[in-house]
């Protein structure tokens, strides 16, 4: 039930990740510049909120938080379609939705990763995040199928209440969920929430495993983050692909996430003294940067678009099957008092640059331009495999499977 409700909310939210951008893009006619303003405040919020929404959420029974972030969630994307049937709409308006919308689902994300371990523990932790890791990215495949058939139907706006739908969806299932969740853990009288950040911290930097896992995190979302803005830009203003065709490459990423997720927790078992945990988590980042340099040479037309299709199919697969192993490891080392905190650190230090990024690929297309300016997103993505090359976790050949 719990991962039902959830992958809900990511088929709304796929819905959404295509029809923002192209209201900015189609509706508004918004810049380089301005699109990349409009990523950057959908990214910005982590950088504010997480650190104190990861000792919330372990202050407080963390499927209650979840519950409520689809909720309010809902009533902020609903926003958008009475905006734009009032005449309204405006980049502004996008910009603080996005904004808010990230900033809530941020608590409600770390509550939702958070809360997974008190469903399943050891070996079975893995497969859960595993078969969270291919549910949710059919859902997000799904949804921008989804999105484009909505959008053509109904137009970009009223496209966007499938995503308000399945939110509200998503809200009432996990009202509906049974599983006793283990009270959070007794605090000292004297405890305050900056006490409990800085503790968190500590313990995050100092420990072995953690900490290397989210600097590689962190340096290969801000790549990811300029390349990604610069794509879209790319794709529909240089290669003139339509919502429909946008969408349909959107849904080969989530193909290959589905196949990445199955496929990394059996991917990631022991082969003699040369493969494990370690060694698929270095495979699959070196697999970034050499994934994305073909799309810098497409051209208009249906044989490309099935190119950077693959492509996009191979680099989700890989990126899905890191994302759930690192997760599944994070999560088995990671002392159950601290798992709301490591996860907020990680999201903070990972997701909370990235509006900088966002906002330094718009800047630097103006100086170098456009394809050049990918050139370097693609080539920094080997920033995170680099990282983890030269820490300890290199040498991991099995999945952790306990706390502590």
């Amino acid at each position: 039930m719990f991962n039902n409700a959830l992958a809900i909310g990511v088929l709304g939210g796929a819905v959404t990740s295509v029809a923002l951008p192209s209201l900015a893009l189609i509706t508004l006619k918004s810049t380089p510049l301005e699109v990349s303003v409009l990523y950057a405040a959908q990214r910005f919020p982590p950088a504010v909120t997480a650190l104190f929404g990861g000792a919330v959420v372990d202050r407080h029974r963390k499927l209650a938080l979840v519950t409520w972030g689809k909720a309010v969630g809902g009533v902020l994307l609903l926003c958008v379609p009475l905006a734009a049937y009032l005449g309204f709409l405006s980049l502004p308006l996008l910009c603080v939705v996005g904004f808010l919308l990230a900033a809530v689902n941020d608590v409600s994300s770390t509550a939702g990763i958070s809360y997974l371990p008190s469903l399943a523990k050891g070996d079975n932790l893995a497969a859960a995040n595993s078969k969270m890791g291919a549910l949710f990215s059919f859902t997000d495949s799904a949804g921008s199928y989804l999105a484009a058939g909505l959008i053509v139907l109904l137009g970009t706006s009223r496209a966007i209440l499938a995503d308000v739908v399945a939110y509200v969806i998503s809200a009432v299932c996990m009202t509906r969920i049974r599983t006793p969740e283990p009270p959070p853990s007794a605090r000292p009288d004297d405890s305050t929430l900056l006490r409990e950040i800085r503790d968190g911290l500590r313990y995050t930097t100092r420990h072995p495993v953690l900490w290397p896992l989210v600097k590689s995190n962190t340096a290969l979302s801000l790549a990811l983050t300029a390349w990604d803005v610069l794509y879209l830009i790319y794709v529909v203003r240089e290669l003139h692909w339509s919502p429909v065709a946008l969408a349909v490459v959107m849904g080969c990423a989530s193909v290959g996430g589905v196949v990445g997720a199955l496929a990394g927790r059996r991917l990631a078992r022991p082969r003699g003294t040369w493969w494990g945990v370690g060694p698929l988590l270095l495979s699959a980042l070196a697999l970034q940067p050499l994934i994305l340099l073909p799309v810098l040479f497409a051209a208009p037309g249906l044989l490309w678009q099935v190119v950077i299709g693959v492509c996009v199919t191979v680099r989700f697969a890989g990126a899905t099957a890191h994302g759930s192993t690192q997760r599944s490891v994070r999560q088995g080392v990671c002392d159950p008092q601290y798992q709301g905190r490591q996860q907020s650190i990680g999201a903070w230090l990972t997701f909370g640059p990235r509006f900088l990024s966002a906002l330094g690929a718009g800047a630097l297309v103006s100086v170098i331009g456009l394809v050049p300016s990918m050139a370097v997103a693609a080539l920094a993505t080997a920033g995170g495999f680099v990282v983890l090359l030269l820490s300890p976790v290199r040498r991991l050949r099995v999945m952790p499977t306990s706390s502590g």
